[in-house]
């Protein structure tokens, strides 16, 4: 595989020093890479182009509740059972991370902590701030300070008893991070603590059983004498992408736990038989692996390279037998498929396993060859271009009600033991009130007009109405080439039309690509900007990467005026989902809250920043009849959006 083209291809495309990793000229080829990132100038898609199975999933349950979620954004209720697993998962991680004879069973959870660092991100002309392991010289791993404690673990069993105390340790942590996670989402339904005095118990559980399978590896580890690692581990050579283990990536001293000779220890084993996994410090959806054209995305739970091959297993903290066994073997398949096609087509897993924690069963399935991999590739390529790349393009009529029944299993994922009809996943759907295939469609109100409480009556627009991306033309009077903190220019200018003058600012990055040639002076037609309020109470053309900005000739002008005011509409709807956020920029701290509404005549999403959020907003529920007086219609990538400012006015029916 060295000096392959496709290997020299996942060296043009895939830059892991942005993951945390070393650079490209490291690169390991002898153990897989579980881990990567796109280089940005080269990812055609960014994380909202990108196809994943669990998006290929759901679309084969119901092809319109996708469309809901996909297109136009609605948001399905956050459920404590959600961050429960991904609790067990981090508390199963953080066990793995540690070594017994490094970490004493009452240590503090922090203490194998990997260091972190900010890095900013980008696709097209969007960005983002990720949290990423921090693989710098200088950065602070304490793996490298600590010393073997003299404890001896002789057996399996002493392993088994220090891990029960570690996760003593650290699922108070991890379900704390869970209950914030469900806190912070706008979506979020149940009641914790009625949950988690039914099921909370579980948690420490299933995460032992989970390390009680790990521990089925460590045993076969042992036994085959160290596997193809034993004597890189002593030597003190690390793969590129090393699984975490509380020490550096770029670290070249032997382990303390090493020998110098004879047969492997159980603690070499431990150390041998630790599988990949994504650092339970990393950001979200920082550690993913991603097909090297951009189309794909996927993250690996755990990565078995003990062996000198690749196996790749699945958490589930469940017992197996809901209808979601039913995608985990396609779950499985898929991941087989990305390992290979992100390795150039040239290395094949050796293994795929679903671990049912809820009852301490491995499913396993045979990994497919490669013509299967390769078939399974180009269905995955044709639904990511009839279903992915269309974005902001789809036709709900593409997209019929068509809900697929609901399976149960035996235990461990086992043989189909029942299955219910199409209409209960209708009966559990959020969106069978506004569905006519669910039997339970609610038509909304055919009012034209709002009449307030004060009596004041205000009329209704139609969501159809309202443009929410509008073309001016004009010539640059001001020009400002303001560079973008990752190449290119994100432009400012103010632009004379016939209608007067127009600032015109960029979001992020401004337009994908500005020709050269433009400047002062130069007379132009800028197509697909959106209206935005100034500080001072004027109106501006925002341009972002939906934007075109094209030299024009004087008798190719086609009378497009500028605004000289923010378009405002009157809007009534039905919540069917909520948002908010909060972030710092360079000008102070800002708040986010929105929440998209389904009309009679299409969705639209209705947001409001810091000092404009309503203060009526920690009323609004899902499913709620409200009416939004006084909106500004502006638009938000490929959404509708109806925005506040001092002027409108929110009320809940």
């Amino acid at each position: 595989m060295i000096g392959s083209p496709q290997m020299d291809f996942l060296h043009k495309t895939c830059d892991w020093a942005r993951s945390g990793f070393k650079g490209v000229e490291h690169q390991s080829h002898i153990i897989g890479m579980p881990t990567n990132t796109l280089i940005p100038e080269e990812d055609p898609y960014g994380p909202g182009g990108r196809l994943s199975h669990s998006s290929r999933w759901g679309h084969s349950l119901c092809p319109r509740a996708w469309f809901y979620e996909r297109e136009w954004g609605w948001k399905g209720e956050a459920l404590p059972i959600l961050v429960f697993g991904h609790a067990v998962e981090e508390c199963v991680c953080r066990v793995l991370r540690e070594n017994p004879a490094l970490v004493s069973a009452n240590a503090v959870s922090e203490v194998f902590d990997s260091p972190t660092r900010e890095l900013g991100a980008y696709w097209r002309r969007r960005d983002r701030l990720n949290t990423i392991i921090d693989q710098r010289p200088e950065a602070a791993w304490n793996g490298p300070l600590l010393i073997p404690m003299g404890e001896t673990y002789g057996d399996i069993e002493s392993i088994m008893a220090w891990a029960d105390a570690r996760i003593a340790v650290h699922w108070p942590r991890a379900i704390a991070s869970a209950h914030e996670s469900w806190l912070a989402d706008a979506n979020r339904s149940g009641d914790w603590e009625e949950f988690m005095n039914a099921r909370g118990h579980q948690g420490p559980q299933l995460a032992a059983a989970g390390i009680e399978l790990h521990l089925e590896e460590v045993a076969q580890c042992l036994a085959a004498g160290g596997g193809a690692g034993l004597m890189d581990f002593r030597a003190g050579r690390r793969p590129d992408i090393p699984a975490p283990d509380g020490f550096p990536a770029t670290h070249d001293q032997t382990h303390p736990c090493a020998k110098g000779e004879g047969e492997v220890s159980l603690l070499e084993a431990w150390e041998l038989a630790r599988p990949w996994f994504v650092d339970p410090e990393a950001g979200t959806f920082t550690q993913q692996a991603i097909l090297p054209e951009g189309w794909f995305q996927g993250e690996y739970d755990l990565v078995y390279r003990w062996d000198g091959t690749s196996r790749i297993v699945d958490i589930k903290a469940s017992d197996g037998r809901s209808e979601w066994a039913a995608s985990y073997p396609v779950q499985m398949q898929t991941y087989a498929w990305l390992w290979w096609a992100s390795h150039g087509k040239d290395e094949e897993v050796t293994g795929l396993e679903t671990w049912y924690l809820g009852d301490g069963s491995r499913k396993v399935y045979p990994p497919p060859n490669t013509d299967e991999m390769q078939q399974f590739e180009d269905e995955l390529h044709d639904f990511w271009e009839q279903h992915i790349a269309t974005k902001g393009r789809r036709d709900i009529a593409d997209y019929p009600p068509q809900p697929a029944t609901v399976p149960s299993f035996a235990p461990g994922g086992g043989e189909q033991v029942g299955e219910t009809d199409s209409s209960e996943r209708c009966r559990q759907c959020y969106w069978a009130g506004e569905c006519e295939g669910s039997g339970r469609k609610v038509d909304h109100d055919g009012a034209t007009e709002f009449v307030d409480h004060d009596g004041s009556s205000h009329p209704l627009n139609n969501v159809s109405e309202l443009i929410p991306r509008i073309t001016v033309e004009g010539r640059i009077g001001t020009w400002k080439p303001n560079p973008w903190r990752f190449g290119g220019i994100a432009p400012a200018l103010s632009l004379f039309t016939g209608g007067g003058s127009l600032w015109c600012s960029p979001y992020k990055g401004g337009p994908l690509a500005v020709a050269d040639g433009i400047g002062g002076g130069t007379s132009v037609r800028i197509e697909g900007g959106y209206l935005a309020p100034t500080r001072n109470g004027g109106v501006q053309l925002k341009l972002d990467e939906h934007t075109t900005i094209s030299a024009i000739e004087e008798d190719e002008f086609e009378g497009h005026q500028s605004p000289t005011a923010l378009h405002r509409a009157n809007i009534r709807g039905r919540v069917m989902s909520l948002s908010r956020g909060e972030g710092e920029t360079n000008w102070g701290k800002w708040k986010r809250w929105g929440a998209e509404l389904a009309t009679a005549d299409g969705p639209i999403e209705i947001s409001a920043m810091s000092e404009n959020i309503p203060f009526a907003h920690d009323e609004v529920k899902r499913d709620d009849e409200v009416a939004v007086i006084a909106g500004y219609a502006t638009a938000f990538g490929d959404k509708k959006q109806l925005s506040f400012d001092a002027e409108t006015v929110l009320r809940i029916l």
